[in-house]
Protein backbone atom coordinates (compact mmCIF):
# COMPACT_ATOMS: atom_id res chain seq x y z
CA UNK A 1 0.00 0.00 0.00
CA UNK A 2 1.61 3.25 -0.76
CA UNK A 3 2.30 6.13 1.42
CA UNK A 4 -0.61 8.88 1.21
CA UNK A 5 0.50 11.62 -0.34
CA UNK A 6 3.11 9.92 -1.86
CA UNK A 7 1.33 10.03 -5.52
CA UNK A 8 2.54 13.60 -5.48
CA UNK A 9 5.87 13.44 -4.80
CA UNK A 10 7.36 13.03 -8.38
CA UNK A 11 5.47 15.45 -9.71
CA UNK A 12 6.33 17.63 -7.74
CA UNK A 13 10.04 16.85 -7.97
CA UNK A 14 9.80 16.89 -11.73
CA UNK A 15 8.70 20.11 -11.78
CA UNK A 16 11.52 21.28 -9.09
CA UNK A 17 13.86 19.75 -11.65
CA UNK A 18 12.52 21.75 -14.70
CA UNK A 19 12.41 24.81 -12.64
CA UNK A 20 16.13 24.31 -11.69
CA UNK A 21 16.83 23.34 -15.19
CA UNK A 22 15.49 26.73 -16.85
CA UNK A 23 17.10 29.06 -13.87
CA UNK A 24 20.81 27.29 -14.94
CA UNK A 25 19.92 27.68 -18.51
CA UNK A 26 18.93 31.02 -18.20
CA UNK A 27 22.11 31.76 -16.08
CA UNK A 28 24.29 29.90 -18.87
CA UNK A 29 22.80 32.08 -21.49
CA UNK A 30 23.59 35.17 -19.49
CA UNK A 31 27.24 34.51 -18.75
CA UNK A 32 27.87 33.45 -22.25
CA UNK A 33 26.82 36.96 -23.53
CA UNK A 34 28.92 38.59 -20.57
CA UNK A 35 31.81 36.59 -21.63
CA UNK A 36 31.15 37.08 -25.43
CA UNK A 37 30.79 41.04 -24.57
CA UNK A 38 33.92 40.97 -22.56
CA UNK A 39 35.44 39.35 -25.66
CA UNK A 40 34.92 41.48 -27.89
CA UNK A 41 35.79 44.99 -25.62
CA UNK A 42 39.28 43.10 -25.11
CA UNK A 43 39.78 42.22 -28.65
CA UNK A 44 38.61 45.98 -29.57
CA UNK A 45 41.15 47.19 -26.55
CA UNK A 46 44.36 44.95 -28.08
CA UNK A 47 43.42 45.82 -31.68
CA UNK A 48 43.15 49.84 -30.18
CA UNK A 49 46.61 49.16 -28.56
CA UNK A 50 48.20 47.59 -31.26
CA UNK A 51 47.23 50.42 -33.87
CA UNK A 52 48.73 52.98 -31.29
CA UNK A 53 51.59 51.00 -31.22
CA UNK A 54 52.23 51.39 -34.36
CA UNK A 55 51.62 54.94 -34.63
CA UNK A 56 54.54 55.28 -31.52
CA UNK A 57 56.68 53.10 -34.19
CA UNK A 58 55.42 55.79 -37.46
CA UNK A 59 56.33 58.51 -34.94
CA UNK A 60 59.72 56.83 -33.95
CA UNK A 61 60.53 56.94 -37.04
CA UNK A 62 59.93 59.91 -38.37
CA UNK A 63 61.53 61.93 -35.08
CA UNK A 64 65.00 59.90 -36.22
CA UNK A 65 66.34 62.86 -38.51
CA UNK A 66 66.34 64.95 -35.33
CA UNK A 67 68.04 62.32 -33.28
CA UNK A 68 69.99 61.51 -35.42
CA UNK A 69 71.18 65.40 -36.13
CA UNK A 70 73.65 65.90 -32.52
CA UNK A 71 74.84 69.38 -34.12
CA UNK A 72 71.35 70.99 -33.67
CA UNK A 73 69.27 68.41 -31.55
CA UNK A 74 69.91 66.72 -28.20
CA UNK A 75 67.16 64.23 -27.41
CA UNK A 76 66.45 63.55 -23.40
CA UNK A 77 65.47 59.76 -23.73
CA UNK A 78 64.42 60.15 -19.63
CA UNK A 79 62.20 63.04 -20.11
CA UNK A 80 60.93 62.16 -23.79
CA UNK A 81 62.05 65.65 -25.50
CA UNK A 82 64.33 67.32 -27.55
CA UNK A 83 67.11 70.53 -26.52
CA UNK A 84 68.87 72.57 -28.41
CA UNK A 85 72.79 70.86 -28.53
CA UNK A 86 73.66 74.95 -28.50
CA UNK A 87 73.51 77.26 -26.37
CA UNK A 88 70.60 79.67 -26.86
CA UNK A 89 72.33 81.95 -24.12
CA UNK A 90 70.11 85.87 -23.99
CA UNK A 91 71.65 89.20 -22.27
CA UNK A 92 70.24 89.72 -18.85
CA UNK A 93 66.36 90.51 -19.28
CA UNK A 94 66.14 90.11 -23.26
CA UNK A 95 64.29 87.85 -24.95
CA UNK A 96 64.34 88.82 -28.90
CA UNK A 97 66.37 87.29 -30.98
CA UNK A 98 68.14 89.75 -32.49
CA UNK A 99 71.60 91.54 -32.10
CA UNK A 100 72.04 93.08 -29.15
CA UNK A 101 69.80 90.10 -26.73
CA UNK A 102 70.63 87.21 -28.22
CA UNK A 103 74.71 86.16 -26.97
CA UNK A 104 76.86 85.04 -30.12
CA UNK A 105 73.81 86.10 -32.38
CA UNK A 106 75.41 85.76 -36.23
CA UNK A 107 76.39 81.80 -35.42
CA UNK A 108 73.23 81.26 -32.94
CA UNK A 109 70.37 82.39 -34.99
CA UNK A 110 71.99 80.50 -37.93
CA UNK A 111 71.73 77.35 -36.05
CA UNK A 112 67.94 78.50 -35.04
CA UNK A 113 67.00 78.70 -38.11
CA UNK A 114 68.62 75.08 -39.25
CA UNK A 115 66.20 73.72 -36.51
CA UNK A 116 63.30 74.91 -37.55
CA UNK A 117 63.59 74.19 -40.85
CA UNK A 118 64.62 70.82 -39.71
CA UNK A 119 61.93 70.49 -37.30
CA UNK A 120 59.26 71.60 -40.33
CA UNK A 121 60.61 68.57 -42.66
CA UNK A 122 60.14 66.52 -39.88
CA UNK A 123 56.19 67.86 -39.44
CA UNK A 124 55.87 67.53 -43.75
CA UNK A 125 56.80 63.72 -43.24
CA UNK A 126 54.26 63.29 -40.65
CA UNK A 127 51.67 65.18 -42.90
CA UNK A 128 52.68 63.22 -45.53
CA UNK A 129 52.55 59.67 -44.13
CA UNK A 130 49.08 60.64 -42.67
CA UNK A 131 47.73 61.41 -46.15
CA UNK A 132 49.24 57.70 -47.43
CA UNK A 133 48.34 55.30 -44.30
CA UNK A 134 45.01 55.09 -43.77
CA UNK A 135 46.19 53.58 -40.31
CA UNK A 136 47.27 57.36 -39.36
CA UNK A 137 43.85 59.18 -40.36
CA UNK A 138 42.72 59.96 -36.86
CA UNK A 139 46.06 60.86 -35.08
CA UNK A 140 47.51 64.84 -34.91
CA UNK A 141 50.45 66.12 -32.92
CA UNK A 142 50.91 68.65 -29.90
CA UNK A 143 54.44 70.34 -30.28
CA UNK A 144 55.09 72.75 -27.71
CA UNK A 145 57.73 75.01 -27.61
CA UNK A 146 58.85 75.84 -24.15
CA UNK A 147 61.57 78.90 -22.97
CA UNK A 148 63.44 78.48 -19.51
CA UNK A 149 64.84 81.33 -17.52
CA UNK A 150 68.12 81.37 -15.54
CA UNK A 151 67.39 81.72 -11.95
CA UNK A 152 69.56 84.64 -11.75
CA UNK A 153 69.39 87.19 -8.42
CA UNK A 154 67.90 90.08 -10.47
CA UNK A 155 64.88 88.72 -11.60
CA UNK A 156 61.45 87.33 -9.14
CA UNK A 157 60.06 84.20 -10.04
CA UNK A 158 57.14 85.47 -11.87
CA UNK A 159 59.39 88.10 -14.26
CA UNK A 160 61.28 84.98 -15.14
CA UNK A 161 58.37 82.64 -16.07
CA UNK A 162 57.18 85.74 -17.51
CA UNK A 163 60.60 86.19 -19.87
CA UNK A 164 60.42 82.53 -20.44
CA UNK A 165 57.58 82.65 -22.34
CA UNK A 166 58.22 85.64 -24.39
CA UNK A 167 61.57 83.42 -25.55
CA UNK A 168 59.45 81.01 -26.73
CA UNK A 169 57.12 83.10 -28.20
CA UNK A 170 59.93 84.92 -29.78
CA UNK A 171 61.25 81.69 -31.21
CA UNK A 172 58.15 81.05 -32.64
CA UNK A 173 58.09 84.15 -33.96
CA UNK A 174 61.28 84.06 -35.75
CA UNK A 175 60.45 80.86 -37.52
CA UNK A 176 57.34 82.35 -38.45
CA UNK A 177 58.91 85.59 -39.81
CA UNK A 178 61.21 83.22 -42.36
CA UNK A 179 58.40 80.89 -43.80
CA UNK A 180 58.46 78.69 -41.20
CA UNK A 181 54.81 78.87 -39.52
CA UNK A 182 53.97 75.76 -37.66
CA UNK A 183 49.93 76.95 -37.74
CA UNK A 184 49.93 77.57 -41.83
CA UNK A 185 46.40 75.96 -43.38
CA UNK A 186 48.69 72.96 -44.27
CA UNK A 187 49.01 71.87 -40.99
CA UNK A 188 45.56 72.17 -39.94
CA UNK A 189 43.78 69.09 -38.38
CA UNK A 190 47.62 67.56 -37.70
CA UNK A 191 49.48 70.57 -35.54
CA UNK A 192 47.99 71.46 -32.20
CA UNK A 193 50.89 74.55 -31.18
CA UNK A 194 51.59 75.60 -27.80
CA UNK A 195 54.11 78.24 -26.64
CA UNK A 196 55.30 77.69 -22.81
CA UNK A 197 57.32 79.21 -20.41
CA UNK A 198 58.52 77.34 -17.52
CA UNK A 199 60.53 80.04 -15.72
CA UNK A 200 62.39 78.23 -12.62
CA UNK A 201 60.00 75.21 -13.29
CA UNK A 202 60.40 72.04 -15.52
CA UNK A 203 62.67 68.79 -14.79
CA UNK A 204 66.44 68.22 -15.92
CA UNK A 205 67.30 71.69 -14.84
CA UNK A 206 70.98 72.46 -14.51
CA UNK A 207 71.61 72.02 -10.24
CA UNK A 208 72.44 75.33 -8.70
CA UNK A 209 76.06 75.36 -7.61
CA UNK A 210 77.28 77.92 -5.51
CA UNK A 211 80.94 77.55 -7.03
CA UNK A 212 79.69 77.72 -10.54
CA UNK A 213 76.88 79.56 -10.37
CA UNK A 214 76.33 82.09 -13.30
CA UNK A 215 78.02 79.39 -15.79
CA UNK A 216 74.99 76.19 -14.63
CA UNK A 217 72.42 78.75 -13.97
CA UNK A 218 73.55 80.18 -17.89
CA UNK A 219 72.62 76.76 -18.96
CA UNK A 220 69.21 77.08 -18.63
CA UNK A 221 68.45 79.67 -21.17
CA UNK A 222 67.49 76.79 -23.27
CA UNK A 223 64.41 75.82 -26.02
CA UNK A 224 62.74 72.76 -25.31
CA UNK A 225 60.66 71.12 -28.17
CA UNK A 226 58.36 68.19 -27.99
CA UNK A 227 56.01 66.31 -30.02
CA UNK A 228 53.46 64.39 -28.84
CA UNK A 229 50.86 62.08 -30.95
CA UNK A 230 47.38 62.45 -29.91
CA UNK A 231 45.83 59.11 -30.99
CA UNK A 232 41.68 58.92 -31.77
CA UNK A 233 40.08 55.69 -30.70
CA UNK A 234 40.33 53.48 -33.37
CA UNK A 235 36.54 52.32 -32.83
Amino acid sequence: MKPKGSSFFWPSFADLMTSLFFIMLVLYVLTFLMLKKKEKELVNTVADLKHKLEVYDEVESNLKPLKQDTLLFKYEEKYKRFILAFESNFEPSKFRIEKGELQNYDITSKKIQSVGIQLQKTIDNLAKNKLQNPAMSNVSYLVIISGYASHLLNGTELSDYELSYKRAYNLWEYWKNIGIDFEADKYKGLIDLQISGNGWGGVGRYERDPEKFMKNESKNQRFIIQIIPKIGNTN
